[in-house]
């Protein structure tokens, strides 16, 4: 009887080792479906439902705004936005996969974005708390997807530390751990923007030489540069994150000191540009200062969880080595590096604009036909994000 005991235990092991080991996407089965996605990709927009949002109360007392849109009985992810300071709407992870395998799309709006109330000082580490008890009042109990680009991929393994029981798989990218190396090279002017002409020396009023994250913080913060800083470290954001026009465009010449600054009130504000500029520079601060990092310290639980991590081979926001990092402290095997020819975000086909210069005029269909021909070429970061979840939650797979 024991041994049929221990036979039947073996059996059931391996079975299941066998269906977990199902889920766990290779390179080419993530690419495979990734091109698949592509060519039936929709310039659609995306339906969006305000009866999606839910709100409820946070572990610091303050109000907490979350989404749930699609099928209760459909594999659930768990989505991290960016920033920190931008929210995530679920039309943009919903946007133009209309074809795609269905699932059960989850998400939390992070302190001062969207519909959840700013905390000061607040904490990473109560904000994947709150998303695990938005799983609990949904009713979700078993295991989810997580997903997160740039912070949206900090936030996403902080969830996988702190509640490694709630985790079947993670797909990430654009890695951010908010170290003092990582934020020196995002934005101080011996980083990456010594490759973006002009920029540092806009915000030459502001900075000292040592060490821009506090400095553009405190100036954001006190109203320095008013909401002309605030666009700028926008702007300047957006274009090191993507390819352009730069070194064409005219170099921006520094911005003036406000004569009468007028300090930003988050509890009040309502510029979205100012409130996502105050809330990143001030967690790259507390980067600048060793405040706070996400330490690459995993439960041993996690060995059986499949991470997929994405990046950019140019990124010139998160260093490509701390993907690298990421992949080597994950625990156990099942671990998979994509590389994608792209920077922070995807590379783009070239613009009309530019087209049009050189002769060449393409009709509408011609133009978004162009447009998936270089999501197949170099390879688009959403696409793959979607492409491995689908291969996790065991679909997609050819």
């Amino acid at each position: 009887m024991t041994t049929i005991s221990s036979s039947l235990r073996t059996v059931v092991v391996a079975l299941l080792w066998t269906g977990i080991l199902a889920a766990q996407p290779t390179l080419q089965q993530v690419w495979a479906r990734h091109d698949q996605l592509a060519l039936q990709l929709t310039e659609n927009p995306a339906p969006f439902d305000p009866g999606w949002a839910h709100v409820f109360t946070g572990r610091r007392g303050r109000t907490v705004r979350g989404w749930d849109v699609g099928a209760p009985t459909a594999p659930v992810v768990l989505h991290w936005g960016g920033g920190p300071g931008l929210e995530l709407r679920p039309d943009h992870y919903l946007s133009g996969h209309s074809v795609g395998v269905a699932l059960r799309h989850v998400s939390v709006d992070q302190p001062g974005t969207g519909g959840s109330a700013w905390i000061p000082g607040w904490k990473p580490e109560d904000t994947v708390d709150d998303a695990a008890e938005f799983l609990r009042l949904r009713g979700i109990t078993e295991p989810v997807l997580l997903e997160g680009w740039s912070w949206g991929s900090t936030m996403a393994l902080l969830f996988a530390q702190r509640h490694p029981r709630l985790v079947r798989g993670i797909v990430i990218g654009g890695m951010w751990t908010n170290t003092r190396k990582e934020v020196r090279a995002y934005l101080d002017a011996d980083g990456a923007r010594a490759w973006m002409p002009g920029w540092t020396e806009q915000f030459s009023v502001f900075t000292n030489g040592h060490g821009s994250a506090c400095d553009l913080h405190r100036a954001i913060r006190e109203g320095a540069g008013g909401g002309t800083l605030a666009e700028a470290y926008d702007a300047a954001e957006s274009e090191q994150a993507g390819s352009g026009q730069i070194p064409r465009q005219p170099l921006p010449g520094p911005i003036p000191r406000v004569s009468s600054p007028t300090p930003v009130d988050m509890e009040t504000e309502s510029d979205e540009t100012i409130r996502f500029a105050y809330i990143e520079s001030e967690m790259m601060c507390r980067g600048q200062r060793g405040i706070w990092r996400l330490r690459l310290q995993f439960p041993r639980r996690l060995a059986s969880v499949p991470l997929v991590v994405i990046q950019g081979r140019y990124d010139q926001v998160c260093l490509p080595e701390t993907a690298q990092r990421v992949v080597r402290a994950w625990p156990g095997s099942r671990k998979l590096l994509v590389p994608m020819n792209g920077g922070h975000g995807s590379f783009r086909s070239p613009r009309r604009e530019d087209l049009e210069r050189a002769g060449v005029s393409l009709p509408a269909e011609q133009q978004w036909a162009l447009e998936k021909a270089a999501m197949l070429s170099y390879g688009n970061g959403g696409l793959l994000k979607r492409a491995a979840l689908e291969c996790l939650a065991g679909a997609g797979q050819q």
